[in-house]
């Protein structure tokens, strides 16, 4: 029995063990599964598969998005037109018959969806809808929101879930909105004011959560508009202050001007400073009028937002004011010739104020205070006025008031009221006593007295125009001093009153106060009037007639009364008359004529005319150019036979400005009328420039171009094509001082004019500015077309200048009109070119048209397309890198199952077949074996095939095969070593191949 069952010792267990190891190192947990699919797929597979699919959905969310989106771009291309929100996309059957343009856009509105069908509306729209509208206006341009129609969800106190936030202080459209700050929340039924951009760039973001609950119709229409930012620009910028900061300063050029908020009249920016520094000349005064005013309110002394004005060069100057509020008409006037203003907003929006508009003047004309005063003690100005005085009184005193400029002719239209002050107190109550010395006010309605002798409305009495008013009564001091607009005064005086008079005083107050008010006439009546223009020069004809010549070799003239406004309905004539052989140049230092729209773009204008005299003395005229509100001309010059010039001055009757004030020079004329060789004179550049064959294009640049152009500079350029074409010209860099836009230009100091007909003066355009995209292309009338670049012969920026390109072209309306080897016709404007100049890197073929450049290996803007191309090239490149990580994987898998596959093949141990593996996943502890092959009787250490608890933790420990071999009750220990281990291995063996069940 010990023969047939022998028990194991150390020394077989551990042979069994390092053979098993063995065989699992070459086999790699090679064990039989359960489960066919689990064989196939491995949980690193399964986790691509899903990882896959999650990402598949994700783009289908984002282009489900995409498709829903109504975010658009308007840019600069249209100047102005409509918006709608939201723009959503269309419905597939009407998509293609729908286009989008910046001028008109197609909108689905939410309104007419709703009303037309509802379950179409929620088809649409998510509850979640978001709309980002971008405006972009060019460089030296601001964009200009209004409202027309709004009606959105919610109230102005409740914008939760619906509503439109304004981005106006951006500057840059690719700025993240979560990290700036809104220029304000809407919604509701109250539409937001006008909004203007403080750079160029407005974003309007439209969010809805309403959806299906909507109760009111969304209706959002509005207009847009790209305008010029020249009028926000007060002066010299200083940019270390911030952003709206300029000084001003009277140069002789212009004494009046406005001053705009930063966005007038658009909502002002919050937690913004501006500072504008006006500096006059010595003897000179400054005004300021506030035109139109509207600034957030937050209390008397103005703690939020505040417009100070100091009286000085700096904000530690004396304070004249500080303004906020509502305000209109007021008047203040500095004490020297230096004004320091300072606007400063808060952090939040407050009622959508539009901000400010003032006038400024410069004049040495304002009362001068110091003569006013004449070192009188006691008597003192008040800041910010005009002419107004405080007398006080140093007890019992005596103190002397002058009218302004005694005891010369007072000026005109000059309001000034002179406060008399006692003493009052519990010591003191003094009563003020006036006496006139001497009285001259001229009135135009007045009688022999020319006196009052009554109270009452100075407006009804026959001193209408001028006069000296008296309050003494305590109620008609308060009127007098809270507004002297149809103030009441005790007596009214006008005239001259002679001393003695009774007239003349003593006035006793009823009180320790007495205001005296004087007013002077617009016009002061003079006995020996005569009209004075104001202009330089020799008057011809009559001492009313508005006409001068001028001979001298330099000078100057300039509207009537420059600085000050030019009066209405006038017209006048400047003659610049030179000497045969001369030419004749005019600058113009400053233009500035009434600005109507609504009534004609020329209401107001300027005419310049050559005139040519032949040889029996009979002069011809020829408009050159015509000038209005919206140009700003630069330097002109007389044709080349002319040396004498005309020009006219009109102004209706509808508004007046500062007018004109111009420089001009006679000079001995050029040597020729285009230089035909470059530098032949060397005060006239340019060339006469002449197409044929091979030479069909070119370009011809500025003096000096690239550095700097310089004053006094004199050029012009002749383009001429052979017969029956036509010369196109086409800006290519420009770099000149001045501004230009679609309305109007600014090219005082420097000009580029280009002549499309020749023979008509009339048909040039004026060209100056940095900005290339406002210089549209110009192709010439006939074979002919002429460039002149002309410069201020006094002073000028200098900056880099221009580069036009030219080629010689001709309009077809046949396309076999274009027929040859050597011809190319363009694909849209129709132009025929030469097909040289086809792929030379040049756009030939006119505006929009770039077909002689198409499939010339040269890079395609291709903007509108570049989110569609990103977000492909971005999607893509997650699937590939999805099939390349899931081939890999698969690949791996593979070489897996196969190197398993042939370990299986060459493996001789248990003939090949595959092992129970050794670790069972039901416990070890019970063994279960045929009854008909075991006798229980012979075991001493279990019953009914149990073992003992020492046997059961040997066997966890100690058996590499998991099966457990019954241990006889007697062993044997005459056998020898290799007989007991060859029996322990035949059971091993047995015992693996029988179909025993082992449950431990």
């Amino acid at each position: 029995m010990v023969s047939e069952y022998q028990a194991r010792t150390l020394e077989n267990v551990v042979d069994a063990r390092i053979e098993m190891l063995q065989f699992e190192k070459e086999e790699d947990e090679e064990v039989e599964e359960d489960c066919s699919f689990c064989r196939s797929l491995d949980c690193d597979i399964l986790f691509a598969l899903s990882f896959t699919l999650i990402i598949i959905g994700l783009l289908i969310l984002i282009v489900i998005f995409w498709l829903k989106e109504c975010d658009y771009t308007f840019d600069s291309t249209k100047p102005k037109g409509t918006f709608n929100f939201p723009i959503l996309p269309n419905n597939p059957s009407s998509y293609n018959n729908k286009y989008l343009s910046n001028n008109q856009l197609f909108s689905t509105s939410l309104t007419d969806e709703v009303n037309i069908n509802n379950d179409l509306i929620e088809s649409q729209i998510a509850d979640n809808v978001q709309c980002i509208y971008t405006f972009i206006a060019r460089k030296g341009q601001r964009v200009k929101i209004e409202f027309t129609e709004f009606q959105l969800a919610g109230t102005v106190d409740n914008c939760e879930v619906e509503y439109i936030d304004i981005y106006s202080e951006l500057k840059d459209p690719n700025e993240d909105l979560l990290s700036v700050e809104v220029g304000g929340r809407y919604c509701g039924s109250v539409a937001p004011n006008i909004r203007i951009s403080l750079y160029n760039i407005i974003v309007l973001v439209f969010h809805s959560r309403v959806g299906k609950k909507r109760n009111e119709d969304l209706i959002i229409k509005g207009k847009y508009s790209f305008i010029s930012d020249e009028k926000y620009i007060a002066g010299l910028p200083l940019p270390k202050i911030s952003i709206c900061s300029y000084l001003i300063e009277h140069n002789g050029k212009k004494n009046k001007g406005i001053i705009l908020s930063p966005t007038y009249p658009g909502v002002y920016p919050s937690n913004i400073i501006c500072v504008y520094l006006l500096k006059g000349k010595p003897n000179e005064r400054i005004r300021i009028y506030l035109k139109d005013f509207d600034i957030y309110f937050g209390g008397e002394h103005c703690p939020y937002d505040v417009l100070t004005i100091y009286d000085g060069n700096d904000n530690n100057s004396p304070i004249i004011k500080k303004v906020c509020g509502l305000q209109q008409k007021m008047e203040i006037f500095s004490s020297s010739n230096n004004l320091y203003i300072e606007f400063l907003t808060s952090d939040p929006f407050k009622n959508d104020q539009r901000g400010f508009l003032l006038e400024y003047e410069f004049s040495s004309n304002f009362v001068n205070i110091p003569k006013l005063i004449q070192n009188s003690v006691g008597v003192t100005h008040i800041r910010g006025t005009e002419c107004d005085i405080r007398v006080q009184s140093t007890k019992e005193s005596t103190h002397y008031i002058y009218s302004p400029n005694y005891p010369d002719m007072y000026p005109s239209n000059v309001s000034c009221t002179y406060i008399l002050d006692g003493l009052q107190g519990d010591q003191n109550l003094e009563k003020v006593l006036l006496t006139f010395e001497h009285l001259a006010v001229f009135s135009d309605n007045y009688n022999n007295m020319g006196i009052i002798n009554n109270g009452g409305n100075h407006n009804d009495i026959e001193c209408a125009s001028a006069y000296v008013g008296i309050a003494y009564d305590i109620n008609n001091i308060k009127a007098v001093l809270s507004n002297s607009e149809g103030s009441v005064f005790d007596k009214v005086l006008c005239e001259r009153l002679i001393i003695g008079n009774e007239l003349m005083g003593p006035y006793e107050s009823k009180s320790s106060r007495m205001v005296l008010d004087f007013e002077s006439a617009e016009h002061p009546r003079n006995d020996d009037f005569r009209t004075d223009f104001g202009v330089p020069g020799e008057a011809v004809g009559d001492s009313n007639k508005c006409l001068f010549r001028f001979k001298d070799k330099k000078g100057s003239f300039n509207s009537p009364r420059f600085p000050s406004n030019y009066p209405l309905d006038t017209t006048c004539i400047y003659l610049i008359e030179g000497n045969p052989g001369d030419q004749i140049i005019i600058n113009f230092d400053a233009f500035e004529l009434h600005e109507d729209p609504s009534i004609d773009i020329c209401n107001d204008y300027v005419e310049l005319y050559n005139v040519f005299i032949d040889n029996k003395g009979k002069e011809t005229f020829q408009l050159q150019e015509k000038y209005c509100w919206n140009m700003k001309p630069g330097p002109s010059i007389s044709a080349y036979n002319a040396y004498k010039m005309k020009l006219v001055f009109v102004s209706n009757y509808e508004g007046s400005s500062n007018g004109f004030k111009a420089t001009y020079k006679i000079r001995k004329k050029f040597k020729e009328e285009i230089p035909s060789v470059e530098g032949k004179d060397n005060d006239h550049c340019g060339v006469s420039i002449i197409a044929r064959d091979g030479y069909t294009s070119g370009t011809f640049k500025s003096p000096n171009y690239g550095t700097k152009y310089g004053k006094d500079t004199y050029c012009d350029w002749e383009i001429i094509a052979r017969e029956n074409h036509q010369i196109h010209l086409k800006i290519g860099k420009i770099d000149v001082e001045g501004t230009l836009s679609n309305d109007r230009f600014s090219c005082l100091s420097a000009v580029i004019r280009v002549l499309p007909d020749v023979l008509d003066p009339t048909s040039v355009i004026q060209v100056c500015g940095d900005v290339a995209t406002n210089v549209k292309p110009v192709t010439s009338k006939d074979n002919k077309l002429r460039i002149s670049f002309y410069t201020s012969m006094d002073k000028v920026n200098g900056l880099k200048g221009f580069l036009y390109e030219w080629t010689e072209v001709k309009i077809v309306e046949k396309d076999n009109e274009c027929s040859g080897e050597d011809k190319y016709l363009c694909t849209y404007s129709k132009m025929c070119i030469d097909k040289e100049l086809r792929c030379n890197s040049m756009y030939n073929c006119g505006l929009n048209d770039e077909s002689d450049e198409t499939h010339c290996n040269i890079t395609e803007l291709a903007s509108d397309l570049r989110s569609v191309i990103a977000a492909g090239i971005f999607s893509g490149a997650i699937l590939l890198f999805i099939l390349v990580f899931f081939a890999f994987l698969f690949k791996k898998k593979m070489e897996k199952r196969k190197r398993i596959k042939n370990n299986t093949k060459t493996s001789n141990f248990r003939g090949g077949k595959p092992r129970i593996p050794y670790r069972q996943q039901q416990p070890v502890g019970r063994i279960i074996v045929s009854n008909k092959d075991l006798d229980f009787s012979r075991y001493e250490h279990g019953q009914n095939g149990l073992i003992s608890s020492p046997l059961t933790s040997r066997f966890i420990n100690h058996d590499a095969t998991g099966l457990v071999l019954p241990t006889p009750t007697t062993i044997d220990n005459t056998k020898k070593v290799d007989e007991s281990s060859n029996v322990n291995k035949n059971m091993l063996l047995t015992n693996r191949l029988d179909d025993n069940t082992f449950d431990c």
